[in-house]
């Protein structure tokens, strides 16, 4: 449908008004999710990696959301619904604590990366690092053989750029952004360069590509793995996250920049001294060869440095002009503008800059609404890059025979069933661990929340697991005729106390 601007347009809502002064200039786009994107996109991408390498902020906003959406890395913690596939709950714990140990033995080694760079809580890290910079992150299933590991799955991890059409083809609804779609706007195939682009030895980016298609043939099983945020219908390619602030974060880079130079400039003094030399000769005058000295000539070069002396001709002169910095009004200013592209960002500015210099209520309630960000890209990582990759390495566990799950490629139902699994990060960290602790042992204590989630939101580890370390613990102690910790505790401030009232009896 044609936009019309009708006699009533815009009288309803000022916001669609073609006639206020502030809004008649106002142009806007139509285009859908990728038309607006794809064009776009490459210069996005550009600009937020330059800013990524090269503004302080952004820097540390990207680092911010890595060392609190991931940190160590996210965890697997296989969970079983024994009750629908028909086994006791001894039978799923020991699966779940053996798939784990091998899932965690592949995880651990940098054989689970195609490169043999990282292992794969590393390889966590860089995927959203690629995705918040670049927009999208994207992995290649493969299966590579090695006499040193027991396992053939590995993870090669390719930048947004390498998806591509391929050379001279246009872009089209059904083959946009190196992306193709069913009917339905699945994707059925992705097109990516042999190289990277702009390389070492080939720096063009018109680059032959290859076709993979999304889905195996035979198994089903997703052969290319994409790390990105949708935030419009129809959207097949991610937006880099900087792209909102892109311009805001230039333009404080480049006021930063001229601030620095001014406190520079205005930190030389420099002296400048004039003589009366004669007209005739202006750099040499008639001063006699042996009391010439050297001076500056005009196309000499020069610059400024502290505390420097220049010597001008007869009749130069120089007026100091005051910069006027270091500039009082710098700091607010600045405070404004990262406050402003936080919020877009997420995240509180204080938990961006490490600069925590409010109240303990303030700075808790910005790390909570902080957080929301961070659990939130937690769970997009864990549903797009970690299980996708864990499914891929349970089927080829379970075809290997080292991991028994029976019908598993029979039944898709039990297939989906044996690939449950829940994935754990690190526990955010506690301004006040102490009244922040009590808070939670009130809350298991009134059994509003069970003890393994208790033990996720203070530690990021299993309960269960804990249970058993303690047990094993409990073992050791007994055997070896030592009372529990809380025991030893109250025996030495027994044993304190009784010393102290001897000795004050005394």
């Amino acid at each position: 449908m044609a936009k019309t601007r009708g006699v009533g347009a815009g009288l309803a809502w000022k916001g669609a008004s073609y006639v206020l002064e502030a809004l008649k200039a106002w142009q806007t786009s139509r285009g859908s999710a990728d038309r607006d994107l794809l064009y776009d996109r490459q210069t996005l991408l550009e600009r937020s990696r330059a800013l990524m390498q090269n503004s302080p902020f952004a820097g540390a906003a990207v680092n911010a959301m890595e060392a609190n959406v991931v940190g160590t890395g996210l965890r697997a913690r296989p969970a079983l619904n024994c009750e629908i596939l028909g086994i006791s709950k001894d039978e799923a714990s020991k699966w779940e604590r053996k798939t784990r140990f091998l899932f965690e033995m592949w995880a651990g080694s940098k054989f689970c990366d195609a490169e043999g760079k990282n292992t794969f809580y590393q390889l966590q890290d860089l995927a959203l690092k690629t995705q918040l910079i670049s927009g999208d992150c994207f992995g290649l299933t493969t299966y590579q053989t090695s006499p040193a590991s027991p396992f053939f799955t590995s993870i090669k991890l390719l930048e947004g750029d390498r998806c591509q059409n391929p050379p001279g083809l246009m872009e089209s609804d059904k083959i946009a952004g190196g992306i193709e779609v069913d009917s339905l706007g699945r994707p059925i195939a992705y097109h990516f360069t042999k190289r990277p682009i702009f390389s070492v030895d080939h720096y063009t980016d018109i680059v032959d590509t290859v076709r993979v298609p999304a889905y195996g043939n035979r198994t089903g099983r997703p052969q290319v793995i994409h790390v990105f945020i949708s935030d419009r219908p129809d959207q097949r390619r991610g937006i880099p996250w900087l792209a909102p602030v892109i311009l805001t974060l230039k333009q404080e880079e480049r006021y930063q920049d001229a601030e620095l130079m001014a406190a520079v400039v205005s930190g030389m003094f420099t002296v400048f001294v004039t003589t009366a030399d004669s007209a005739s000769d202006p750099f040499l005058g008639n001063v006699p060869d042996g009391q010439r000295t050297e001076k500056k000539t005009a196309d000499a070069a020069s610059e400024l440095t502290n505390g420097g002396i220049v010597e001008l001709s007869q009749g130069e002169d120089v007026k100091f002009a005051d910069p006027g910095r270091p500039n009082t009004a710098y700091e607010p200013f600045v405070n404004a503008i990262f406050t402003e592209a936080a919020a877009r960002l997420g995240i509180g500015k204080g938990i961006i800059l490490k600069k925590f210099d409010s109240s303990y209520s303030a700075s808790r309630a910005e790390f909570m609404e902080s957080y929301k960000t961070f659990k939130r890209s937690r769970a997009n990582l864990a549903s797009d890059f970690c299980q996708p990759i864990y499914e891929a390495w349970l089927a080829e566990a379970v075809m290997t025979h080292k991991i028994d799950a029976p019908d598993f490629f029979q039944d898709p139902m039990k297939r989906a069933l044996y690939s449950r699994c829940r994935w754990v990060g690190e526990a955010p960290g506690m301004l006040d661990p102490l009244r922040e602790t009590q808070a939670i042992k009130m809350q298991v204590d009134e059994q509003y929340k069970d003890r393994s989630t208790a033990t996720v939101e203070v530690t990021g580890g299993d309960y269960f697991d804990i249970v058993e370390n303690l047990a094993e613990e409990q073992k050791k102690r007994d055997a070896s005729g030592i009372p529990a910790p809380g025991l030893v505790n109250k025996t030495e401030s027994f044993s304190v106390a009784t010393n102290d009232t001897s000795e004050s009896a005394l």
